[in-house]
C-alpha cells in the first residue's frame, strides 16, 4: 500500500523530492494511524464493494470503513451483513484479487453486541480487516468495546484495531464535556496499543443542536463545534501521548466532473480544501470521506513541503548536539531544538507516508495534476 498509489512512478518523480514510502497493517501503529488518510466510507449493503475498491478508479484510496451503523437502515441490517461477509470471503477465495491491493478496511458496527455477532459472521476472512469503528463512544461504552476486541485478538491471533468515534451529547454538552473526556483519556490509555485513530462526528454533534452545516462553510465556522474539536484535540493530542486524532467528515461532494477547485473559490473542492488545510493546522490527521472525488483533496493536504522537511531533518539530526537554535536553510525562520522537536518528529513520520514535495512545487500543483488526469 502507498498513498498516490494510481500516479505513475514518473509523474511522481516530476512533483516529489522524496516518494511517499510504501507501508502495510503491520506499520508501527501511530503510523499507520497518519497513513490511513482519506478514509472513504461506503454502505455494508453496497453490492461488489471489494471489486469496486480495487478499481482503478480508487487506487489512490488506503482506507475504506464498511458501515453497518448509520448508513444501513434496521431493516436492511441482515442483508448488508450478509453482503459484507460475502465480500470479504471474495477475497479468500478469488486467487485474482490481492489483499495486499485492497485498502484498509474497516467494519464500523453498532454496539458492542453487534461487534461479537459480526466477528462470528467473519470467522475466518476478519483477518482481512484492520479493525473496527466503534460509533457514539462514550465512557459507558468504551471499556466494553475494547475487552471485547482485546478478547476477538486472542481468540483469531490477529491484531485488529479500534477506530472510537466521538459524536455523542457526552462530548458536545459543555457542562459534560471536561468529564467525560477525562474519563475517555483514562480508558484510551489503558487500552492505547489498540486505539488506531480517534475520530469526530461532527454531523452527530450538529443534529443535537438542530444545525446542519451549509456546504460552503467549513466546519470551523461554526463555532459550537469548533469549540468542541479544540477541547478533543487538546486531550487527545499531547506530545506526551500517542493519538491520531482524525478530522470531521465533509458531507458534500460535486455532482460533476468538472475539477473547480482553480475557478470557483465557492466551489465545494474549495471549501473542502480550505477545510484541509485547517485540520492539517490544527492537528488532525485524515479525513473521513463520504465521495471518491474527495481523496485526492483530503491527501494532498498531508504533502510535505521541502522546506517544512528540512527544517525537520536539521532538528532532529542536530538535537543530540545542541538544544539551542539553529538557522534555516531558507534564511527565513528560527528553528528552536527544544519546542520543535516534537513538531519534527511528526513532520518526519508524515513526510515518509505522503512524500516531500520538489522545492517550488506546491500540494495545489499536484492536486491539480492528478485531478486532470
Amino acid at each position: 500500500m502507498r498513498q498516490f498509489r494510481g500516479v505513475s512512478e514518473k509523474e511522481i518523480r516530476q512533483f516529489f523530492h522524496i516518494p511517499p514510502s510504501d507501508f502495510s497493517r503491520s506499520m508501527e501503529r501511530n503510523k499507520l494511524g497518519m497513513a490511513m488518510g482519506a478514509a472513504l466510507y461506503l454502505p455494508g449493503s453496497m453490492p461488489n464493494f471489494i471489486n469496486k475498491l480495487s478499481n482503478r478508479n480508487l487506487k489512490n484510496l488506503t482506507s475504506s470503513i464498511i458501515c453497518l451503523e448509520d448508513a444501513v437502515s434496521d431493516s436492511e441490517l441482515l442483508e448488508a451483513e450478509q453482503n459484507v461477509v460475502q465480500e470479504l470471503k471474495k477475497l479468500e477465495q478469488n486467487s485474482l484479487l490481492n489483499p495486499n491491493e485492497i485498502p484498509l478496511l474497516f467494519v464500523r458496527i453498532r454496539n458492542v453486541q453487534h461487534l461479537e455477532r459480526i466477528a462470528n459472521l467473519l470467522g475466518s476472512t476478519i483477518r482481512f480487516i484492520t479493525g473496527f469503528v466503534f460509533p457514539k463512544c462514550t465512557s459507558h461504552n468504551a471499556e466494553s468495546f475494547f475487552l471485547c476486541l482485546k478478547n476477538l485478538n486472542l481468540q483469531h491471533s490477529i491484531h485488529l484495531y479500534a477506530l472510537p468515534i466521538l459524536e455523542t451529547k457526552e462530548i458536545i454538552y459543555t457542562e459534560l464535556r471536561g468529564q467525560e473526556l477525562s474519563k475517555l483519556y483514562a480508558i484510551f490509555k489503558q487500552f492505547e496499543d489498540l486505539v488506531l485513530t480517534i475520530r469526530v462526528g461532527a454531523t452527530d454533534f450538529t443534529s443535537l443542536f438542530s444545525q446542519r452545516r451549509p456546504g460552503k462553510r467549513t466546519i470551523y465556522e461554526l463555532q459550537l463545534i469548533t469549540n468542541c474539536l479544540t477541547d478533543i484535540l487538546n486531550k487527545f493530542n499531547r506530545k506526551e501521548d500517542n493519538f491520531v486524532v482524525s478530522g470531521p467528515v465533509y458531507e458534500y461532494f460535486e455532482s460533476h466532473d468538472a475539477f473547480q477547485l482553480f475557478t470557483n473559490v465557492y466551489s465545494i473542492e474549495s471549501v473542502l480544501w480550505n477545510e484541509v488545510q485547517l485540520d492539517v493546522l490544527n492537528g488532525f490527521y485524515g479525513k473521513t470521506c463520504i465521495h471518491p472525488s474527495q481523496i485526492d483533496i483530503v491527501n494532498s493536504g498531508y504533502i510535505v513541503p521541502k522546506e517544512l522537511f528540512e527544517d525537520a531533518c536539521l532538528i532532529v539530526e542536530n538535537g543530540a548536539e545542541t538544544n539551542g537554535v539553529l538557522r534555516s536553510a531558507a534564511r527565513n525562520k528560527m528553528n528552536e531544538v527544544k519546542p520543535h522537536y516534537s513538531w519534527a518528529m511528526k513532520i518526519i513520520a508524515q513526510a515518509e507516508i505522503y512524500g516531500v514535495l520538489k522545492e517550488n512545487v506546491t500540494s495545489l500543483d499536484f492536486l491539480q495534476y492528478i485531478k486532470n488526469l
